[in-house]
């Protein structure tokens, strides 16, 4: 028996080396090596937002909400934000285009910011134009239930969390074009409170209880997300290009078959799934 499970291992083995090597032969990726490996030296002039939308959304919170005006609504949600009214938008956009644009950098690019526009070339046939248009914050009350089952009885706990989204659009043009077409990106990504918690059977009262620990999130660690997003959005950028390059150089009748993350550290090619940009479309 032990034979056979040793056999069984090395077969495994032999298969997953097998569909690595045929991954690696696969059309998209050896279009994605051409690009990956050449000094393909794309311009980017880059243009920062001007502000941070911050919105709050805790209406619920908030009694006989939904019978007030508009104006005092919108006055309430902002005065009983718990994280809005005292995030700095300086910092924040500080944190993620600082890391943004390094991460542009690291990624090969050559990136141009508009305090050095004259040195910016629009005849460069790579040369683009990049603007994040905008950034935007929504806190909210995120629900969350548990539930677990102790002698075919059912127990449910209910949550709400405190959960902030950033939000980045993202408007990408070739430089110098007439036609002005520009392709928006767009992602977001959510920061939550820390949850753990679970459900038990009290030996001493015989009764099921709950015990959890909330870690509250706090706006050092949104400040901290718009870090980590900067560097990561410099990578959808990377990633966008590389597809499109995919797109246009793959065999005539072959069509790709999903989206790809390069990640760097590794050197290697996966499907990238929801960690990219969303194209929204040219306009």
């Amino acid at each position: 028996m032990a034979n056979q499970n040793r056999y069984s291992f090395i077969h495994a083995v032999i298969f997953m080396a097998g569909m690595v090597m045929l991954q690696s032969c696969l059309p998209e990726h050896k279009v994605a090596k051409t690009f990956i490996d050449s000094p393909h030296m794309i311009n980017l002039l880059v243009n920062p937002p001007a502000m941070v939308f911050k919105f709050n959304h805790k209406g619920e919170a908030i009694e006989d909400f939904d019978s007030l005006k508009p104006i005092i609504q919108d006055s309430l949600l902002w005065t009983n934000s718990r994280y809005m009214q005292y995030m700095n938008d300086s910092v924040l956009l500080e944190n993620y285009m600082n890391n943004f644009i390094e991460g542009l950098r690291l990624n090969g690019f050559n990136v141009y910011l508009n305090t050095a526009i004259d040195s910016f070339s629009t005849e460069k046939p790579q040369s683009y134009v990049l603007d994040v248009s905008q950034v935007q914050l929504d806190e909210y009350l995120y629900p969350l239930e548990d539930e677990d089952s102790f002698l075919d009885t059912i127990y449910i706990k209910k949550f709400k969390l405190n959960a902030v989204d950033f939000s980045c659009w993202l408007n990408l043009g070739k430089a110098g074009s007439a036609s002005g077409k520009k392709t928006t990106l767009y992602a977001t990504n959510t920061a939550y409170d820390t949850f753990d918690g679970r459900f038990f059977n009290d030996p001493f009262s015989g009764t099921v209880r709950y015990k959890y620990n909330i870690d509250t999130l706090k706006t050092k660690d949104i400040y901290e997300m718009a870090t980590y997003l900067g560097t990561k959005h410099a990578g959808y950028v990377y990633d966008f290009f590389l597809n499109q390059y995919i797109a246009r150089n793959l065999p005539e009748g072959v069509r790709m078959d999903d989206y790809y993350h390069y990640n760097r550290s590794r050197k290697n090619l996966v499907p990238a799934n929801e960690d990219r940009f969303e194209i929204l479309g040219a306009k």
